[in-house]
């Protein structure tokens, strides 16, 4: 019998809500995985693994902190330690555009890339396929080779949406057509990206999704996990084993006209935040009571970390005798505001291109955007003459070349649907009225965490 362990979407280094303590928490869940593949975490009795594989998303950003790295290689030290090798790919959140962080891990001997070619371990052949873009879709091949044992049981791994075990809503392919793009006939397929426990047989193949071994957003309310795979005689058994994760705690706090920090205080005392990421939700009518005090509380009721949503104030929608008309495209809204900023002529080049462009990640925009720019400031300053138009000119030269800087890293993190330190959604944040707080109690803007 070969024994596996998955692991997935670990986002080493995701400083959720701006917490080093929930940094500290995605290190930690890791480390548990490890503990688990090694037959030693205190709460599992199972024995070590043959291997573990992880299916994408090792780490966070695509740049994640080199002590982020240095931890996760000591981590996997652990298990080279044991004899248990560590397989993986690349998710969507770590893709860079040449070498990735797996190759330079492989340096240090104690993880592997999993590719088209198989590894065999025991008596399973282990295939992988990095995370893919939507427009790279259709033109990827898989080109998954035979293994040289005929009678291997054939497991691919992947990070992609995939419908089933994905909500169709959420999903970017449909499953049946990923197993017939394989062109190769699999066993199972190993998935990441989805962050809860989900699993399907389709085609006749075994189709799941381990989750993600720390909470990543909101809404991620079930246990965290990691799977044991069984494999004998061409069957496979899977048991999901739970990661000993922080609790999240809720709490509504619905502000009538009179109630003050009483009554705020009051309903903090009612729940138990004690070491929990406390998610604090502010409704109702506006006080003097701040987001800031609440915060205060919150932590001093025994919370680690602490976010507070301040949407006092807010009419609900009422969906019969509501607002009516028509829903505004987001192009069509981003054009009004960027129409009411009077931008220049540069800078409404460069934010087209960024916005417009569906492969950021390869297509050189910071070195466009600054040969545009250059262009920009030689033709407002050249001229030496002392006109009013060459001085607006100037001006607006001056204006193109501060707007329109763009950051490598920024441009790179947009391939994978991230800003340069947060979630996908963080370009949005400065517009929803979040308030949020690191454990120093300084405000910070929510990370906007998704499912991937």
């Amino acid at each position: 019998m070969t024994t596996l362990l998955h692991v997935s979407d670990t986002h080493l280094g995701k400083r959720q809500y701006g917490s080093d303590v929930r940094r500290k928490d995605f290190a930690d869940a890791f480390e548990q995985a490890i503990d688990i593949a090694l037959g030693t975490h205190p709460e599992h009795d199972n024995d070590p693994v043959d291997a573990v594989i992880h299916t994408g998303d090792l780490f966070d950003r695509r740049t994640p902190p080199l002590p982020v790295v240095r931890n996760c290689i000591r981590t996997l030290r652990k298990l080279e330690d044991g004899e248990i090798p560590f397989y993986g790919i690349v998710g969507n959140h770590e893709r860079k555009m040449d070498d990735q962080w797996l190759d330079l891990i492989e340096e240090t001997r104690t993880a592997s890339r999993l590719n088209h070619v198989p590894t065999t371990v025991g008596d399973v052949a282990l295939y992988g396929i990095d995370s893919v873009t939507k427009p790279a879709w259709d033109a990827t091949e898989f080109d998954l080779e035979e293994p040289d044992d005929g009678d291997a049981f054939r497991l691919l791994c992947m990070h992609q949406l995939l419908h089933p075990p994905v909500p169709e809503i959420m999903a970017d392919h449909a499953t049946a057509e990923t197993i017939e793009k394989a062109d190769l006939t699999i066993d199972a397929l190993a998935l990441g990206d989805y962050h809860e426990a989900e699993e399907a047989v389709v085609d006749g193949v075994d189709v799941w999704y381990p989750g993600s071994t720390e909470r990543c957003s909101v809404g991620e309310e079930a246990p965290r996990s990691v799977c044991l795979l069984d494999i004998e005689d061409g069957t496979l058994r899977r048991r999901a084993i739970e990661l000993d994760t922080r609790e999240f705690r809720h709490v509504a706090i619905e502000f009538g006209e009179d109630d003050g920090y009483g009554h705020a205080e009051r309903v903090i005392e009612r729940h138990d935040l004690d070491g929990a990421v406390a998610l604090v939700g502010l409704r109702g009518e506006r006080s003097s009571v701040t987001a800031s005090a609440v915060y205060d509380l919150a932590t001093e009721r025994g919370a680690a970390v602490c976010k507070v949503d301040d949407d006092r104030g807010r009419e609900a929608l009422d969906a019969e005798h509501g607002p009516s008309g028509t829903v505004k495209r987001p192009d069509e809204l981003i054009e009004e505001r960027l129409a009411e900023a009077s931008l220049g002529g540069v800078t409404r080049d460069v934010e087209a291109r960024v916005r417009g462009d569906n492969d950021l990640g390869t297509s050189h925009v910071a070195d466009w955007a600054e040969e545009r720019i250059r262009e920009a400031q030689s033709t407002a300053f050249d001229d030496g003459d002392s006109s009013g138009e060459t001085e607006r000119n100037g001006e607006a030269g001056v204006a193109d070349a501060d707007a329109a800087t763009v950051d490598d890293d920024t441009v790179a993190d947009t391939d994978s649907g991230t800003a340069a330190d947060g979630g996908e959604d963080s370009r949005l944040d400065s517009w929803t009225g979040t308030t949020e707080h690191d454990e120093s109690g300084g405000n910070e803007t929510d990370d906007g965490e998704g499912r991937r």
